[in-house]
């Protein structure tokens, strides 16, 4: 939207890390500070968006997150946004450390989000983007600058912008530290899982109940204290303020996301399964599973060509892949990888089983009595216990009997992926679009 005096800036962010150092988070956090202190009558029409994309894309630095801000400026304050954020930018950036792994991405687009950049934001959150791919939605997009040029982090600066509203949402609170090193952040666990049972209710992957550990905190250098995951923004912010936090921290800021949500996992074909894309797929089993060394468990899915789903230990979905026939009725859902010697292979997320098909094998019941009958021995048949009748002509019963599961088996809380959606999240979906914050959104 534009008005004579006033306009609506999208900013895209991405690839503002590294392997080891530095977060698009921290980055938009410092920006978000510095935009307030120089920009007069700036004005969110929405919390910042932390929008996570395909996690089966190599190209990628850790969780694959990019960041859009939406807000309202002055129009004549549009290129002292865009001086500002770029100079940040590059002296971010010279302090990481390992900058070949970083391709930082800007894209600033004015007024009204086109379909193109919806369309962007579903294939990068479901597929692989091809350069081409993108050059042809760069030209479709008008009022769209790109301070950087196009970089792979355009990609996800784009795609972020192009997050498509109306879908469901959730909230993260993000702090960070004051003194960024690789040591341990000093939470106290038991205010974490006090806090959680408390908000048990609006919060989701942030305690796991089942192992007894944390999740909040991230491990390595980068400057991230802590991330506070739930339904509800004030929610995250009474969470925050329940923990006891042992260690000195620079702020904090309150993202609007597509986590938990299961926005990545969308219904495909067999046929239209390709490395990097993320699906849900109704299968029928080609072989039994196989145990591998280490836990893991693999099942052939198809033939031609061959397509094999695997099941990670650690997720503890390889226990229920253990039990499955090749009569089952399931869905499996995750994203394809390519092994060198098995060609497309489905790392697993979820299965959801519509339908069991178990064999049964009973004694036969006597003609006599009716009594279930006992075995008279190696090759001598059948006798009753009740009546006493012996034979060899009567045979065991077999019985297939069919079981409505109906049920979904989702991976450990602790290892699943940002974009999972968790069991406690289901029934909880809802319809968001641009959100004014609240007023502590940012600290």
């Amino acid at each position: 939207m534009i008005t004579d005096s006033r306009v609506v800036l999208h900013v895209g962010l991405d690839d503002v890390d590294s392997q080891i150092s530095g977060c698009t988070t921290h980055f938009t956090y410092a920006v978000v500070k510095e935009l307030f202190r120089h920009i007069d009558c700036l004005e969110f029409i929405d919390y910042p968006n932390l929008v996570r994309l395909n996690p089966s894309i190599p190209f990628k630095t850790r969780g694959n997150a990019a960041v859009a801000l939406r807000f309202e400026v002055p129009y004549d304050d549009v290129e002292k946004v865009i001086k500002i954020i770029v100079d940040m930018l590059e002296d971010y950036t010279s302090d990481l450390d390992d900058k070949g792994g970083s391709e930082p991405g800007i894209a600033v687009l004015k007024g009204n989000v086109p379909e193109a950049l919806n369309k962007l934001y579903l294939k990068a959150l479901t597929d692989y983007v091809h350069v081409d791919y993108l050059r042809n939605v760069i030209s479709e997009v008008r009022d769209l600058k790109l301070p950087l040029g196009i970089t792979r982090g355009v990609i996800g600066a784009l795609a972020a912008i192009g997050w498509i509203q109306g879908e469901d949402c959730t909230y993260e609170l993000i702090a960070y530290r004051s003194i960024n090193n690789d040591g341990g952040r000093c939470v106290d666990v038991n205010s974490v899982r006090e806090a959680d049972i408390k908000y048990r209710d609006y919060v989701f992957n942030n305690y796991d109940h089942e192992d007894g550990k944390m999740l909040i905190t991230p491990h390595g250098g980068n400057p991230v204290l802590l991330g506070i995951r739930g339904e509800d923004p004030e929610i995250v912010v009474k969470y925050f303020r329940e923990l006891n936090i042992c260690e000195t921290y620079s702020g904090y800021i309150i993202f609007r996301t597509n986590q938990g949500t299961d926005s990545h996992l969308i219904k495909r074909d067999l046929s239209e399964l390709r490395p990097y894309r993320t699906c849900c797929v109704e299968v029928a089993l080609k072989s039994k599973p196989l145990q591998l060394r280490g836990g893991d468990v693999i099942i052939k899915i198809e033939d031609n060509p061959p397509i094999y789903a695997v099941f990670y230990n650690e997720t503890s979905l390889s226990s229920i892949a253990r039990k499955l026939d090749m009569r089952d009725e399931l869905i499996i859902c995750g994203s394809v990888k390519q092994w060198s010697d098995l060609t497309n292979v489905i790392n697993v997320e979820k299965i959801h089983i519509n339908r069991k098909v178990r064999t049964y094998v009973y004694n036969p019941k006597c003609p006599k009595c009716g009594r279930r009958m006992k075995s008279a021995g190696l090759n001598k048949g059948f006798k009753c216990g009740k009546c006493g009748f012996k034979s060899k002509e009567v045979v065991k019963e077999v019985a297939n009997i069919v079981e409505n599961v109906n049920k979904t088996f989702i991976t450990k809380v602790g290892t699943m992926k940002h974009l999972t959606k968790p069991q406690c999240r289901y029934g909880k979906e809802k319809q968001c679009n641009f959100i004014k914050p609240i007023n502590d959104w940012i600290q």
